[in-house]
């Protein structure tokens, strides 16, 4: 399939009229449950100009959290159940699904949605293809390499960060050309309308500092580092906490941890997996994000939605949302004593740190809105199908 930049040319010389019905669109994704990326499609799906588009959502895994939330808003919504032990029947399975709505273009979300969507497209009628790099995937190279494999079946992908897009250059091997840059949006109503968690019922005091950090407990995350700065910050200049929530494959050493470190105890409370993070956000005081690699960490923006101001790791997607001094502080991946010394700060001068969360709220509701990325996905999607 020609590149996206080839095919934008070719669009903008020969412009079509756009069609009296809405134009039926395909967008998969790997699973969905609860995350940053599902989120993210969820409100692409329930955000479209309905007048222009007839989305459909596949779900290539069983049925997620949010499979209800896209229907609720009249979107149609299939959860295939497929198996990642026969790719062969995922990849009919998922073809046959797409011939049924005949979209005139797939746009896929995650890695397994971006590879059988490649490979179903010529089944199923050869639509435009566009998938979506969510993360600079440090860890599985495999992952890379199959991207880059079937990376021309599709006419480009959409990364979620300028710093996913450099990855998906220097480290992916894919061509530029094939690549474009929209990030994630939220919705600061979210914040806005949710009732702060009572401190109490999360077992901390109310006149303390209170600091979140929420994401999957995977290695990705730097809960090392994490613990490391929590334990050099001590008590600080100020009372605090630090509460931590999510869940994963490294649960059971985070309690252990927290149990056996008395640096640790009685001043980070685990609170696992919640169903209220914009509660959460809004009874807390400040955002600590340790991770070693992104793509644009939706907890970012969802916290300076909330007003809260942010210390985070310098990963990818990151500076484009926190400029340091006016809505948060960065420091590099890896180092603790660092992540400990903005701790520290932010700890000192607490009107700073309030005026940089009010900076942070205008940032997104300016550059990182639900709407502005909705938009910029239309855009895109009309400029490929070659619509004046």
């Amino acid at each position: 399939m020609q590149s996206l930049k080839r095919r934008l040319e070719i669009a903008r010389r020969s412009p079509r009229p756009r069609p009296d019905a809405p134009v039926p669109i395909a967008l998969t994704i790997t699973d969905l449950d609860v995350g940053g990326a599902e989120r993210a499609l969820t409100s692409l799906a329930v955000g479209l100009d309905r007048r222009r588009w007839s989305p459909l959502v596949l779900n290539l895994s069983g049925e997620g959290a949010l499979a209800a939330t896209i229907r609720s808003a009249g979107v149609p919504c299939e959860s295939l159940g497929l198996s990642r032990r026969r790719p062969d029947l995922a990849v009919l399975r998922l073809a046959k699904a797409l011939r049924r709505h005949r979209p005139a273009l797939v746009q896929s979300f995650l890695f397994h949605a971006n590879v059988l969507s490649r490979l179903a497209g010529p089944l199923a009628g050869s639509p435009w293809m566009l998938g979506g790099l969510r993360v600079a995937e440090h860890q599985k190279g495999w992952h890379l390499t199959l991207d880059r494999m079937t990376n021309r079946l599709a006419c480009g992908s959409v990364c979620v960060s300028e710093g996913v897009r450099r990855f998906s250059v220097e480290r992916g091997g894919l061509d530029p050309d094939r690549l474009t840059v929209i990030p994630n949006g939220v919705d600061p109503s979210r914040f806005d309308e949710a009732e702060p968690t009572p401190r109490k019922s999360l077992g901390v005091p109310e006149d303390v500092v209170l600091a979140l950090t929420v994401g999957r407990l995977d290695v990705q995350k730097g809960l090392p580092d994490l613990l490391e700065a929590v334990e050099r910050v001590g008590d600080g200049p100020a009372p605090w906490r630090l509460a931590i929530v999510g869940d994963g494959p490294m649960r059971g050493w985070l309690d252990a941890q927290v149990a056996e470190r008395s640096g640790l105890a009685g001043r980070v409370v685990v609170l696992g997996r919640r169903d209220d993070v914009p509660s959460l956000l809004r009874s807390a005081d400040l955002l600590v994000h340790a991770a070693h690699w992104e793509g644009m960490p939706n907890v970012v923006l969802e916290a300076m939605a909330a007003g809260l101001p942010v210390i985070s790791t310098a990963v990818e997607g990151v500076e484009e949302l926190v400029i340091p001094g006016r809505t948060g502080r960065i420091v590099p991946a890896g180092d603790p004593p660092g992540l400990a010394a903005a701790i520290f700060e932010a700890l000192t001068d607490r009107e700073i740190e309030r005026s940089q969360g009010k900076a942070g709220r205008l940032r997104v509701e300016a550059e990182f809105s639900t709407r502005r990325m909705v938009a910029r996905y239309e855009e895109l999607w009309s400029k490929v199908l070659g619509f004046a």
